[in-house]
């Protein structure tokens, strides 16, 4: 099946919509290639017994999770409890029940219990106080706990030309972080940075702008980025067959909590 199809259960959409994404997946291109550098990573963390998708959104990298690790609870948490409704609908459809959507504001984390894996895709650029939220998200793993973040980078690199990263994307307060950044920021907050890879390559960069250029980010000409995904998605494709080791628009870390 393609990444992400199990939206296509969503309800209220059109039988083309339906098809569309059975076809060609979850139609967020951004997401794809995020999921591509984020979950090789859970690969790393051992047999988790509990997970947390702080910002889970439309759950679909919460539920690669649960399907990747069918033993253990995996909770995504999010502001819009509309959304969560949906997901949970969704998961009970399709047996994954080892998943549960939960409305909490991933910015402000106090859970009353304590996870070994916590997954922070694209956050940390929101906060003011971002020092602030990597201690956070430190405090709700357990000892000895993953933390795996992404960020984007504070350059968007294409083909060697270096640019400031979207600064109007809603909610966005820095364009992003350098590796040593990055680093030293988690570093403060209490982890261990075990890898920090970037990600986003030149071919995924260039279909991530075009993406942005129809949507601008907010999902709008749905009709015309419907038209042009496909290409989008193959070009990304092409791009997932190489690393960037020093020039990516991305940056993804893997760290372990310290005690």
């Amino acid at each position: 099946m393609p990444f992400g199809s199990e939206i296509a259960l969503t309800p209220g959409l059109s039988i083309f919509e339906r098809w569309y994404i059975r076809i060609f997946g979850v139609p967020i291109l951004g997401l794809r290639i995020r999921a591509r550098t984020i979950l090789p990573l859970l690969k790393k963390v051992g047999t988790p017994r509990r997970i947390l998708d702080a910002g889970s959104g439309r759950g679909i990298m919460t539920m690669e999770c649960a399907k990747k690790f069918p033993q253990s609870k995996v909770i995504g948490a999010d502001l819009l409890k509309q959304q969560n409704e949906i997901n949970n609908l969704i998961a009970r459809q399709l047996n994954i029940d080892n998943v549960q959507f939960m409305t909490w504001n991933v910015l402000d984390l106090h859970p009353t219990e304590r996870f070994d894996v916590v997954i922070s895709s694209d956050t940390l650029e929101h906060l003011e106080d971002d020092l602030g939220g990597v201690r956070m998200l430190r405090d709700t793993l357990n000892p000895g706990g993953y933390l795996i973040v992404h960020v984007p980078h504070l350059t968007r690199n294409l083909f060697g030309w270096h640019r400031q990263n979207w600064m109007d994307i809603e909610g966005h307060v820095r364009p992003g972080y350098t590796r040593a950044s990055l680093i030293e920021l988690l570093e403060a907050g209490g982890m261990k940075v075990i890898q920090c890879i970037y990600n986003y390559n030149s071919l995924e960069t260039l279909a991530n702008d075009v993406s942005k250029l129809i949507t601008g980010a907010k999902e709008r000409n749905r009709a015309i980025y419907a038209l042009f995904f496909p290409f989008l998605l193959l070009i990304a494709w092409v791009g997932k067959l190489y690393r960037p080791k020093n020039d990516g628009s991305g940056l993804v870390a893997l760290a372990i909590r310290k005690d």
